[in-house]
């Protein structure tokens, strides 16, 4: 999300909090945006947790058009991202006698119907989204969890190796799969299986103890021991405070419920990189990077939080992705160029921050950083030049402070 989209968003909240008996409800659906611009915000309370909001910008678009899919399907998450089942069940039940073809409408309601229990029910719908898109690997897994549920591991199995097919490499399918081989009791085979999850995902926890488990009760002791090892040092996370431990299996949950969502993984990243499990977050950060390699916005936060916690390296990497996936996003230009800066990459750096101060003029901080890399390249006539301009863009006055001494510095034309 950009700083831009980021501030409009705010802005709404306020608009919506600060609503009173003074604003219609046709002004404040106004204030929300377009319908389009309301999903995108709606989506955006989803990825923050903030599950109430998402469902009143919702309902603020159904009474626009009380037969949309797209925000029907949004709220029904909303509702059962919070908890509350009959109110999502109902969601989606009326997009279904409005006759879409919805694909995520009947995967979602039989994602419900398994957490309820409802599996004969959760099977119903399933089938019908894989008729409807026989590719959707999100079907395969969610059809599997049904099965696993009823001890169907032949078919569990199935849609494990097709899913398999279609999103290769993902820990939490080999995860599952491992447990279908467990539960038909092929041991060796759940194992061989559970080791190629962990090399995929070196922080799953709960799955570095099923290996354990298994190894122990087929004599493989090196095995065994090698995992348990894993599970306990992923269990002192946080020096071993039960909060955080708990935090660590909420944050997994959300995995295992959406492994196909990028903002997931940055979250358990996130969390490992906090309590300094640093390797686990690389790990985690590479994922996003494979199932996000067009979000920009996403790489270029995963870069900030590779460089704070002293990996510039891969910070560096992942500054790099992001304006792969958009050259001129603007903070990514001027963190990479920063960085290059102080590694003396003189010209790369400068190239990086003239590309930025000519996409956004009117920002202080590129100018300000522009002036720093030209000081530090020994273009001293070019930086007064770009410190100059820096103050012309109505900084705050801390910046205003700064920018000031660097020009006293600096010499006169």
């Amino acid at each position: 999300m950009t700083p831009t989209r980021l501030m409009r968003i705010l802005a709404i909240l306020w608009l919506v909090g600060c609503a009173g008996e003074s604003e219609s409800p046709e002004q404040v659906r106004a204030e929300l945006g377009t319908l389009s611009e309301r999903a995108e915000l709606a989506r955006g309370h989803l990825q923050l947790g903030h599950y109430a909001e998402a469902i009143v910008v919702c309902q603020s678009g159904l009474e626009d058009d009380p037969t949309s899919a797209e925000f029907l399907n949004l709220m029904a998450i909303a509702y059962a991202e919070d908890g509350r089942y009959a109110p999502a069940i109902e969601a989606l039940e009326r997009i279904v006698k409005l006759g879409s073809s919805s694909v995520l409408t009947y995967v979602n309601l039989g994602g419900i119907n398994t957490k309820l229990g409802n599996f004969d029910e959760a099977e119903k719908h399933l089938l019908h989204a894989a008729a409807l898109a026989p590719s959707h690997p999100e079907t395969r897994r969610r059809l599997a969890e049904v099965y696993l549920a009823t001890n169907r591991f032949g078919e569990a199995t199935q849609q494990l190796e097709r899913a398999l097919r279609l999103y290769p490499e993902d820990a939490t399918l080999y995860y599952y799969l491992g447990r279908s081989f467990e539960g038909a009791g092929e041991d060796a085979r759940a194992l061989d299986t559970y080791e190629e999850a962990m090399a995929l995902d070196i922080g799953f926890a709960r799955l570095c103890y099923r290996a354990a488990s298994v190894a122990r009760r087929i004599g493989e002791r090196e095995r065994a021991a090698a995992a348990m090892a894993r599970y306990q040092h992923l269990q002192e996370v946080g020096g071993g405070d039960p909060d955080a431990v708990k935090q660590l299996r909420k944050l997994r949950d959300s995995i295992l419920e959406a492994p196909e969502e990028a903002i997931h993984h940055l979250k358990l990243g996130m969390f490992f990189a906090q309590h300094g499990y640093m390797d686990e977050a690389v790990n985690k950060f590479g994922k996003v990077a494979g199932l996000a390699p067009r979000d920009a916005d996403m790489l270029n936060r995963v870069a900030g939080l590779l460089v704070e916690h002293k990996r510039s390296d891969e910070g560096q990497q992942y500054y790099r992705m992001a304006l792969q996936a958009d050259p001129d996003h603007f903070q990514a230009l001027v963190n990479i160029g920063s960085m290059l800066s102080v590694r003396q990459l003189h010209e790369e750096a400068i190239g990086h921050l003239e590309r930025a101060t000519k996409l956004v003029p009117d920002e202080g901080r590129g100018w300000y950083c522009l002036g720093m890399a030209q000081i530090n390249a020994g273009r001293l006539v070019e930086a007064r030049q770009s410190i100059e301009r820096a103050l012309g863009t109505q900084p705050s006055d801390r910046l205003r402070e700064r920018l000031s001494q660097l020009l006293t510095s600096l010499p006169t034309p």
